[in-house]
């Protein structure tokens, strides 16, 4: 394996999962690796019982230009309509009685967030990725279908490290930061410090889930990285395009 991808995910809204319980739809504070691997499988077309296999044997490494902030939406549905109208139950019933037609859900989102990614693993997967990339099968969306891009998903192959091109790719935010910058990888560092956190969202066969530990740790960008948002982020990012080794 050798050589990487680098996508760039930000938008209005994003939505990365959780668990889900009376009523309530959380999110997570980064894309977590479920949501990555099916955004993947999306662009290729795949369907939601596909296995994944070779999906399964990426890696991603997350830097976080905007940790954005946490928004709700009370949600309803199904309110008013006549009984053949409302929203099924599990077992395909419609609600008939009064007070049943009407669902409350509360979701959560991320509002104005912004996530550069390197993703490592086998050329061939890569490049086949980078393609779909840039003509998806279905279009891409952040988590829900309602969280679309608002930058292009940008995504190129590169022949060295994505992980230290994270480093000098331009960060989505209005000015460069005082301080370290976060990033998140499901890669074990090099001097075998126990994860951060670890979270039950790797996909596996059957729509079954697994445990995968995350990384967290904190850099400093070299002074020439670029920072900008709006029509400056996407000149820098085309700068930066022209003129990479």
């Amino acid at each position: 394996m050798n050589g990487g991808l680098i996508l760039h995910l930000s938008g209005p809204l994003q939505a990365w999962g959780g668990p889900q319980g009376h009523g309530s739809y959380p999110t997570g504070t980064h894309p977590t690796r479920s949501a990555l691997i099916g955004l993947l499988a999306a662009t290729l077309g795949r369907p939601p019982d596909s296995d994944n296999h070779d999906l399964a044997r990426l890696h991603f490494t997350i830097r976080v230009d905007r940790p954005g902030h946490r928004e709700s939406d009370f949600h309803t549905i199904g309110g008013g309509y006549p009984p053949q109208h409302t929203p099924p139950d599990a077992t395909g019933r419609h609600r008939t009685k009064p007070g049943e037609g009407t669902l409350v859900t509360t979701r959560w989102y991320i509002a104005d967030a912004a996530f550069t990614i390197a993703v490592t693993g086998p050329t061939r997967t890569l490049h086949t990725l980078a393609d779909a990339l840039d003509h998806p099968h279905y279009p891409p969306y952040l988590g829900r279908r309602s969280c679309v891009p608002d930058t292009p998903l940008t995504a190129w192959t590169t022949p060295g490290n994505p992980v230290t091109e994270l480093h000098h790719f331009p960060l989505h935010r209005p000015h460069r930061p005082t301080g370290p910058v976060e990033f998140i990888s499901d890669t074990p560092p090099r001097n075998g410090r126990p994860p951060d956190a670890t979270l039950r969202n790797n996909p596996g066969p059957g729509r079954t889930f697994d445990d995968y530990d995350l990384w967290h740790h904190h850099e400093h960008l070299p002074p020439d990285t670029p920072a900008a948002t709006g029509t400056a982020y996407l000149k820098a990012l085309t700068h930066y395009q022209e003129n990479r080794p």
